[in-house]
């Protein structure tokens, strides 16, 4: 007897052992998320790293490929979030499917464009009703060049959440930067048709993008109001520089910045402005603030508004070195692959 209590001590002991580090491996999954969400992209890799090396499984690899993602670094995601799913047991759960949709838009973003339709194909295959899915499907589509198919799975996404007016403004931007004007356009209308049911500042959103900017910035003002945001500050600046105010615009993202800092958006727009304003120092200032940050939001139009900015101010070699840097990311991009040519001229 005395042996066998002495055993069901030490099974006691093991188990506490086992959920204390249990415990303290959530804990750590729990910091990188937490990392993630103040984007601390750096710390929040090194905390699911130091989880995965620990024996952390499943949500440790997730949270790991999802900061990669954020920090663009796109194949060491896809790697970390393959490595996810060799962690499940069979058994398609909801972590599956979610790490799965981030696998198919690190794919999408690494030029993978066939296996992120493969992937996003097979999201949709286990759960039809996701209207995410969908979307993610369409830009896959159009990627490929497949305008009806893209169309088609847009159409199903609007049909699925069809009071998602973010989403109706995503299909937009997708659709009109494939030159597709008058496909694009009527997904606007048809989340203006909601009419009274829309916030204002969804319809102002949507009054943007119709051109209409003084309707615009009436509802975005009212919208503000009730409170701000990055994406209001976005859109209501916006507006004020269609409107020909740059200079109002650009103290709106100031004022902003000061009470949020990391917003990587906003440096991006403000640098945009200013460039716009021929105010190049100020705008290598501001691209400077901005990829200090580290956390790759408004990433690509902060490195190519400095490529222009140098150039203005006749610094071709820091011009050459930021196009070096800035083809590195986005090997891709036609429109710098032709400044690249106009520069190595210079």
């Amino acid at each position: 007897m005395k042996h066998e209590k002495s055993l069901d001590i030490i099974i006691i002991c093991l188990a506490a052992l086992f959920l204390a580090g249990c415990s303290k491996k959530e804990n750590a999954v729990d910091s990188s998320m937490e990392a993630i969400a103040a984007k601390d992209y750096d710390t929040a890799v090194a905390i699911a790293g130091q989880a995965i090396e620990g024996g952390g499984g499943k949500l440790a690899r997730r949270a790991k490929g999802i900061a990669h993602l954020a920090r663009g670094e796109y194949e060491m995601a896809a790697q970390s979030f393959t490595d996810a799913l060799a962690c499940s047991n069979g058994l398609v759960d909801k972590t599956d499917i979610d790490v799965s949709y981030y696998l198919a838009v690190a794919q999408y973003k690494m030029g993978k464009i066939e296996d992120a339709l493969g992937t996003c194909d097979a999201i949709i295959g286990i759960r039809p009703g996701d209207d995410g899915a969908y979307f993610l499907r369409g830009k896959i589509e159009l990627a490929l060049g497949n305008k009806e198919e893209a169309i088609a799975s847009f159409d199903k996404t609007v049909e699925l959440s069809p009071t998602d007016y973010d989403r109706y403004v995503g299909i937009y931007e997708e659709l009109h930067a494939r030159g597709y004007e008058d496909e694009a356009s009527s997904y606007l209308e048809k989340a203006m048709s909601a009419g009274n049911k829309l916030s204002d500042y969804n319809k102002g959103v949507l009054e943007y993008y119709l051109l209409s900017y003084t309707d615009a910035r009436n509802d975005l003002e009212n919208a503000k109001k009730k409170g701000n945001s990055e994406n209001l500050t976005l859109y209501l600046g916006k507006t004020y520089e269609a409107l020909g105010d740059s200079s109002y615009a650009m103290s709106l993202y100031d004022e902003y910045l000061r009470q949020d800092p990391s917003a990587g958006r906003i440096y991006e727009q403000l640098a945009t402005c200013k460039v716009k304003m021929e105010d190049y120092e100020g705008a290598l200032e501001t691209i400077d603030s901005g990829l200090s940050l580290g956390n790759g939001e408004g990433e690509a139009g902060l490195m190519f508004d400095r490529i222009v900015a140098y150039e203005m101010l006749y610094d071709f070699e820091n011009a050459k070195k930021s196009m070096d840097e800035y083809l590195k990311l986005y090997p891709d991009d036609e429109v710098a692959k032709r400044e690249n040519i106009f520069l190595s001229s210079r």
